[in-house]
């Protein structure tokens, strides 16, 4: 948790001032007993009205200045954490941005999420505590134990008795709560997980009817995370009950030994009173503390999973994320080469998605890529803006192996996209200019019209200016996919993938946005993927891939004569 402490570096004069403001106020704070002592004893006992009158004003004095150090504290205090949650915040995302696809399928969105927000807010919230609640109940601690040794050293003995044993209690709890709290946040993490996957594909839930399925699985998941935080719950919940049977023994027998003192003469009215007072302040500032440790434990669980990404080395996948030792490769025409490339998700060659695929792209060629669900297209396409890295063999970009080209470069230079058309909150114009914001609108205008969005963007109320909701939840699947073909089209690069983009338009629109492709990037690598033969025929080259392997390669005409999957897809869509 302390590792994380380097977020207040910048932010370290507001997070020293904290605290000395709370140490003012708790010197005023402690000048009071004192104050009221001298009341009873130079005051009451003594039947000296002036004695009161003199020390009034002085607790009146005591009293604002601790106000005025107690804003200050929250002033400072609240800056230091705020300022320090922002930053973790951006520390955290912009690590997840830099993160491999691998590492990110490690932690699921979900957890993702849960540790960007609860986590950060459980850190931040922790930050804000110790500037200002722990730091006070800490120096009352102190202060208090040393203004009772300065009353009566005798007495003060009972609260060295208490001490070690309230200090060993709270070491014990602490120890147990953390591994609970650090469970606790673990069912948070299924609790999103659940709801994320329900509220992005709702649309699937009511189609199939699985609303008590999917009401089921919350159901699952927030059970067993109430039965997390019952179990942490239970033990913070002894914890104050437990100290507080202490406490008021130490109270009852500072009491008890106080009152013979006073009796003997040792100890007058007035001080006995004031030291009371320390006692029960230093007593109950030290059960304020154990509960604070409680917070502790929580936010150390928090601490451990935020430091988790952040320590998190980069393999092999994200290795393009590292700087280069010498001058990276520029990509110049778009040449792909696949050399023996196998690949697994798990690394283990036994599992491999892809065996080993060999084959050569030339600058301006189109491939197509056909085959059954699972045979591995995606998969093949995403090795090539290293979303994921080989298991083995190698892959180049204009005869350079990919890993020497700089991820700036490549991604500027590989336009992809997805089935999943994934859209983002803003209007339409923003969107296609994602890749390119400094865009014209007859840049932006083009790339639609290329991709035969322009006309049902002209039909919207507000034209390229509509604003869309979360994934373009406002526009149908086909529209999603057009403005995605034309966010790709707008960046002209050298080297275009094209997964099954197309299959939620028509034929007539599928045939249209293919010609203009032609056009625009006659001059591009062009890899398409389709599920439909009418998407690929027209290729230079067609693959066709079964259970991770290339089966055939050839144009339309030859694929019909030598590969049998190919001619029974053509068949089947034809109405054979």
């Amino acid at each position: 948790m302390f590792k994380l402490a380097s977020f207040l570096k910048k932010y370290w004069l507001s997070a020293v001032l904290a605290p000395l403001f709370m140490l003012l106020e708790v010197c005023m704070d402690l000048l009071q007993p004192r104050f009221m002592a001298s009341i009873v004893n130079d005051g009451i006992m003594a039947g000296d009205l002036g004695a009161i009158a003199a020390t009034a004003p002085k607790m009146l004095v005591a009293a604002i200045i601790g106000l005025l150090a107690g804003v200050g504290c929250t002033v400072f205090a609240t800056i230091a954490s705020q300022s320090f949650g922002a930053d973790l915040r951006q520390e955290l995302f912009q690590k997840i941005q830099s993160l491999s696809l691998r590492s990110l399928d490690r932690f699921g969105s979900g957890s993702i999420v849960t540790r960007l927000t609860g986590d950060v807010t459980q850190i931040q919230g922790l930050v804000l505590l110790v500037l200002r609640i722990f730091a006070r109940d800490t120096f009352i601690i102190i202060g208090s134990l040393a203004m009772a040794f300065m009353i009566s050293p005798r007495l003060s003995v009972i609260l060295l008795a208490m001490l070690p044993l309230l200090a060993a209690f709270l070491v014990i709890t602490t120890r147990i709560t953390v591994p609970l709290f650090s469970k606790m946040q673990q069912r948070l993490d299924q609790v999103n997980t659940v709801m994320q996957e329900n509220l992005s594909g709702i649309r699937v839930v009511k189609a199939f009817v699985r609303s008590d399925y999917e009401e089921e699985r919350f159901n699952d998941a927030n059970s067993n995370l109430l039965q997390a935080s019952l179990k942490a719950a239970k033990i913070v919940a002894l914890n104050t009950p437990l100290m507080s049977i202490i406490l008021n023994f130490s109270i009852v027998a500072a009491l008890w030994y106080g009152g013979m003192l006073s009796e003997q003469g040792a100890l007058s009215v007035g001080s006995l009173a004031a030291f009371l007072t320390y006692i029960t302040q230093l007593l109950f500032s030290t059960l304020g503390l154990g509960n604070q440790l409680m917070a502790i434990s929580r936010a150390k669980a928090s601490a451990d999973r935020i430091n988790e990404v952040l320590e998190l080395t980069i393999d092999k996948q994200a290795a393009y994320h590292q700087p280069y030792e010498q001058q990276p490769k520029q990509i110049q025409e778009g040449r792909i080469s696949f050399e023996n490339v196998s690949f697994s998700y798990d690394g283990d060659s036994k599992n491999a998605i892809l065996r080993d695929i060999s084959f050569a792209v030339e600058p301006g060629e189109t491939i197509g890529i056909v085959g059954v669900n699972g045979a591995g297209k995606s998969t093949l396409v995403s090795l090539i803006p290293r979303f994921y890295e080989p298991t083995e063999g190698m892959l180049r970009i204009d005869s350079h192996p990919i890993s020497e080209i700089a991820p700036h470069e490549l991604h500027r230079e590989i336009g992809m996209v997805l089935q999943q058309a994934h859209l983002f909150s803003g209007t339409i114009a923003e969107n296609i200019s994602y890749g390119k914001p400094d865009a014209s609108q007859l840049e932006i205008e083009a790339a639609a019209k290329a991709a035969e969005a322009h006309a049902f963007i002209m039909k919207l109320e507000h034209g390229y200016h509509t604003v869309l909701g979360q994934r373009g939840v406002n526009l149908s699947g086909g529209q999603k996919q057009r403005l995605s073909i034309a966010r790709t089209l707008l960046l002209k690069p050298k080297i275009v993938i094209l997964d099954d983009c197309t299959s939620a338009v028509d034929l007539n629109t599928d045939l249209l946005i293919r010609k203009s492709l032609q056009t625009l990037m006659k001059s591009s690598t062009c890899l398409i993927i389709g599920q439909r033969i009418a998407s690929v025929q027209q290729a230079d080259r067609i693959i066709v891939l079964e259970d991770g392997q290339i089966t055939a390669m050839g144009t339309h005409q030859e694929l019909l004569q030598q590969s049998k999957l190919y001619k029974q897809i053509a068949l089947s869509q034809q109405g054979a």
